[in-house]
């Protein structure tokens, strides 16, 4: 049984580093060293600050954004786990939230955990103060709350979403204490282009740069179909992976200040997430997570819907902004977020929670499918051309 499958069935953690990389043996790619990135070493990024890490020609690190996703991140800690490589996780509260088991497996398989605001809003077009920090603060509180306080994987390493910045934002991260992380090669996995496309932009970008920060998406199909390609021509082209950690006094730092969100949906959310978190938590209380939970919560293993072109480049003007569908107490839990204010010029403006559905198609609450989600399986069909 593989250890993620212990990992959501009671808990326990994986086996430890050294004996993945045994079980790995000399033709994988590895992780060559480990790089502490201290709270004075922020921001980097070249797309956003002009300056990056500092990374040796042919040291790559590799992060992925938004998830996590059942199915999607499971595979590429899969991926990962075949080539004994550790990543950068930026993860979404919403998500989080949704699927803390997945965020459990990623955490105890040595991976760094980052954050990527509350629900992908890209904060340069808020014009809210308070919004923008609910935004930041849910991010990080969503993972502090599933992974606790003293959890060597939790960083301070922040995203914004799109990389969308201003001083004034890069302001407030700082007093918030958080790094924030750009990006130097763009593997462009969110747009409408063929998986093969993917691999070979990364790979072109990256021989371009000779080093640098890799952006990627573990909820997207395209990432998962090529990273296993991408791991084994990153060892043929002798890049050698690092991984990136946190000072730990620089993530307690950032948690001591770190300002609860006031919005009262973000509240209900992380609320509903430590209450089921503490029973986790409790003796006994690792039940397998596919079990059915109370009323109003949501099974990880259950049946997932995604919103058609999720994160995906779109050249039909935006949608309309959506309401809220979830409802407390119902079985569905899907929402699109949209901002307020003028439509962006391309693609969705806010993010799309992604949660359990029923799959009847009747009429009425239990068979409610709102206009335009599609199932999984649907969703990682190649659009038609």
């Amino acid at each position: 049984m593989r250890c993620f499958k212990l990992l959501l069935l009671s808990g326990l953690l994986c086996a430890p580093p050294g004996l993945a990389a045994e079980a790995c043996g000399p033709a994988a790619l590895g992780t060559a060293r480990t790089l502490d990135v201290p709270f004075s070493q922020g921001p980097v990024g070249t797309a956003s600050y002009g300056r990056t890490l500092p990374l040796e020609r042919g040291e790559v690190v590799l992060t992925f954004d938004d998830g996590p996703l059942p199915r999607r991140t499971t595979a590429v800690l899969d991926a990962l786990e075949a080539e004994c490589v550790k990543a950068t996780f930026f993860v979404v509260g919403s998500m989080v939230a949704q699927f803390p088991a997945i965020l459990r497996r990623t955490a105890a398989s040595g991976h760094t955990i980052a954050t990527h605001t509350w629900s992908h809003r890209y904060l340069d077009r808020v014009r809210s103060s308070a919004a923008r920090r609910d935004q930041i603060n849910g991010g990080l509180e969503a993972a502090r709350t599933v992974l606790t306080d003293n959890a060597t994987s939790l960083s301070p390493f922040f995203r914004f979403p799109g990389l969308g910045h201003t001083p004034a934002l890069d302001r407030y991260a700082a007093a918030q204490r958080l790094v924030p992380f750009s990006i130097d090669v763009d593997g462009d996995d969110w747009k409408r282009i063929a998986p093969a496309a993917v691999l070979e932009r990364v790979m072109a970008r990256l021989d371009a740069a000779g080093r640098g920060i890799i952006l990627l998406h573990d909820i997207q199909p395209r990432t998962v179909a090529i990273l296993p390609a991408l791991l084994r021509r990153l060892k043929e082209r002798r890049y050698r992976v690092v991984h990136v950690v946190p000072a730990p006094a620089d993530t307690r730092a950032a948690l001591a200040v770190l300002d609860a969100p006031q919005a009262r949906p973000i509240r209900l959310a992380l609320d509903r997430l430590g209450t089921r978190m503490a029973a986790l938590r409790a003796p006994g209380g690792f039940a397998p997570v596919a079990e059915a939970g109370p009323r109003g919560t949501i099974a990880e293993d259950a049946p997932l819907v995604l919103r058609a072109g999720l994160f995906e480049e779109s050249e039909a003007p935006a949608a309309a902004p959506i309401r809220d569908q979830s409802r407390a107490g119902e079985a569905v839990h899907i929402a699109v977020v949209a901002e307020p204010g003028p439509a962006p010029r391309r693609g969705w403006s806010g993010f799309v929670v992604v949660g359990a559905a029923p799959e009847s198609a009747g009429p009425g609450p239990a068979g409610f499918r709102p206009a335009g989600f599609r199932p999984v399986a649907a969703a990682q069909a190649a659009p038609p051309r």
